[in-house]
This record gives structure tokens, C-alpha cells and sequence, in this order.
């Protein structure tokens, strides 16, 4: 009986429109079967393989809210990837990186949180964030939840007394985890260092793995139109990798009843969700600091638009970070694309109908 929905899970996976969705969902099945082969109650893990058999064989005949949750979690948007792709981001990853100053005299662990210049950025951007909320860098670093007399030399301070320090420290930590839990990760770091700046110790540019295989260019293809894509080959290892784009002689990528346009549109919302980073140097060319894109966000009542400006880190400015759109083909309520280029027999129409537009002539007044 586990065989049998082993194997119905893997069919319906190879149903999937791309390689690297059907590879990540297969892999995940293999490795959950391969988890909980030896339970003592497998009912119970049974009834979760039945349901995601049931997910795919939505997904599969056209549902478009299940498909757009597999790819957030194909891509990392939520889930256990999404995790696995902020933690280059933390501290932790960074090789000497000055820790803050702790808030409780000689207690290692009422040291506050630190923010390298790649996670500040992707906290103070809305555009890397599941929320509108924006934090400039001194907010992020004194949140707006500390009272007034947490400042010792303040008014309330010296009226009511000093502030808890353990209170504070509790302030600072769920703060952080609550920014880092609404952080949409980039799929890649891109650098304008040299190789001879990446070489120093004061510099560091965080890497998630995925540079090699320039997951946005598949992404942009696949929400351009008329995507091509063949599946993996088994005779040559080198079409075996999930990211890379070959041509195939089959046509467009389908998913049940839906159209091709359905599919792109769907990959433009997921580029919705997925910010670009670029890290600089300080002391890098001129006029790259200066660079201030504009993105629109969609607020509760209105629309407006906020600078995406450099963010150097107050702890470390030899690094720069920058977040911005991953791509023109974004699709979404605030920044719409184009769906399709027009083709020349179009265009004709338009040009024919202007010329039949009737002249107007004026009467003259007599």
C-alpha cells in the first residue's frame, strides 16, 4: 500500500510544468518515505502522503492557489529552503563580525542582535518583506517598542527609575526574529567587488549556492513568452541540471486545461516575491552609491512610492547592500507588466483602423 502511493506521488509529480519543480518534489517525497520507513504507527504519515497525493492531483488538473504555494515553497519563499537561504545573511555566517555591546553587564547572551549590511537591507526594503512596513536603520536597531525609559538619561527614567534590562534584551530579540520571519531571501548575492577586495577580512559577500545557476534568468525566461524548457536527459549528466534552459522542440510548458499565458502569469507573480541584492565595496566606482531606484508599494488605502536607497551598515560601512525589483516581467497589483508583445497582424489592425477614422469638418459660421 506505501508502495503503491510512493509511486502514484512520483507519477503525478512528473506531470509538473518544469524539471526543477518536478526534481524538488520528487526529492522531497523521497526523503520523507526514506524518514519514516521504519515507524512504528505509519498510519498517521500514511495520511500526509495521501494529502499531498492529493495537492499534486490539483495542481496537476489546473488549481492555481496550490500550484503558487509549490512554488513558494520550490523557490524558497516559505518553508524550510526559505530558512536555509536567509542564514548566510545572519551573523553567524560572517567570519569576524563585531558583536553589539551587551545590554546586561558581563552576561554573553543579553548581547543584541546583530544586522550584517545584507540582512539590514533586506529588513529596512519593503520590497524583500511579506509586509508594508518599512524600518529605516535606527529603527532596526533601537526598535519602536522600547519605551522612552529604556533611555537612562531620559525624563520618564529618572521619575519611574531605570528600565529592565532583561526586558530590554527580550525586546530586542523578538524584534529581531519578527523582522526575519516576514524576510523574503534572494535567490542569489550579486557583487560589484573585485577578486582582490573579496580577499579581505573586513569584507565578506554572503553566498546561497544558487549563484552558478542563475535561478532568475530561468525564471525570467519562464514568464517571457513562449518559454521553452526540456526535461533532464539520462544519458548526458551535464542536461541534468534543474536551472539550466534547453531549447525543446515540444512547444510551450502546459498544466492541465491552463494555457501557456496562465503559466507565465503565475511565474510573474512568484518574481513578485523575489528581491535582487547587490553588495558594494565602500571605496567601489563612483555614481553607484548615488543609484535610488523607485518602487511602488500598495498600502492599506492608497498607493505611494518609496526610494530603495543604498543601506550602509552603522556596524561595518566598508559594505553597501542594495535591494531591488528581480525583474521587469514582475507581475503584480503594484507593478504591472506586459502580458505579450503585439504580432504584426495586430498592429495592421490598428493602423487600419486608424486611417478609417471619419475626418470631422467644421461648419463655418456664417
Amino acid at each position: 500500500m506505501a508502495l503503491a502511493l510512493y509511486r502514484s506521488i512520483l507519477r503525478e509529480a512528473g506531470y509538473l510544468p518544469h524539471p526543477y519543480v518536478q526534481l524538488f518534489v520528487k526529492g522531497r517525497t523521497k526523503d520523507y518515505f526514506r524518514t519514516h520507513r521504519n515507524a512504528q504507527d505509519p498510519s498517521k504519515y500514511l495520511k500526509r502522503a495521501r494529502c499531498e497525493l492529493r495537492k499534486l492531483q490539483r495542481i496537476n488538473a489546473g488549481a492555481q492557489k496550490p500550484f503558487m504555494r509549490l512554488l513558494w515553497y520550490t523557490f524558497g519563499r516559505t518553508g524550510a529552503f526559505r530558512r536555509e537561504l536567509i542564514k548566510p545573511h545572519f551573523a553567524e555566517s560572517y567570519p569576524n563580525f563585531p558583536k553589539r555591546e551587551a545590554i546586561i553587564p558581563g552576561v554573553e547572551e543579553s548581547r543584541p542582535p546583530s544586522y550584517p549590511p545584507t540582512l539590514l537591507a533586506l529588513v529596512t526594503s519593503a520590497i524583500s518583506k511579506t509586509t508594508d512596513k518599512q524600518y529605516s536603520a535606527e529603527e532596526v536597531l533601537n526598535p519602536r517598542k522600547l519605551p522612552e525609559r529604556a533611555d537612562p538619561t531620559s525624563e520618564e527614567a529618572r521619575l519611574l527609575g531605570p528600565f529592565s534590562l532583561r526586558r530590554k534584551k527580550n525586546i530586542h530579540r523578538r524584534f529581531f526574529v519578527e523582522q526575519t520571519d516576514r524576510i523574503l531571501p534572494p535567490l542569489a548575492v550579486s557583487s560589484s567587488a573585485t577578486t582582490a577586495d573579496q580577499t579581505k577580512p573586513d569584507i565578506f559577500i554572503p553566498s546561497t549556492g544558487l549563484e552558478r545557476w542563475n535561478p532568475m534568468e530561468m525564471l525570467e525566461i519562464l514568464a517571457s513568452p513562449n518559454p521553452m524548457y526540456s526535461p533532464p536527459s539520462r544519458s548526458k549528466p551535464e542536461d541534468r541540471l534543474p536551472l539550466s534552459p534547453t531549447p525543446r522542440k515540444s512547444g510551450h510548458l502546459r498544466l492541465g486545461g491552463r494555457s501557456s499565458r496562465w503559466l507565465r502569469r503565475r511565474y510573474r507573480e512568484l518574481l513578485a516575491s523575489i528581491p535582487t541584492m547587490k553588495v558594494r565595496t565602500a571605496d567601489g566606482p563612483q555614481g553607484e552609491e548615488d543609484e535610488q531606484p523607485t518602487e511602488k508599494i500598495k498600502g492599506k488605502k492608497s498607493m505611494r512610492n518609496r526610494s530603495i536607497q543604498s543601506i550602509p551598515n552603522p556596524e561595518r560601512p566598508t559594505t553597501r547592500a542594495q535591494v531591488a525589483w528581480s525583474s521587469d516581467l514582475v507581475l503584480s497589483p503594484d507593478k504591472p507588466g506586459p502580458l505579450r508583445s503585439m504580432t504584426a497582424r495586430e498592429l495592421q489592425w490598428i493602423r487600419d483602423a486608424e486611417l478609417s477614422k471619419p475626418v470631422a469638418v467644421k461648419k463655418s459660421s456664417k
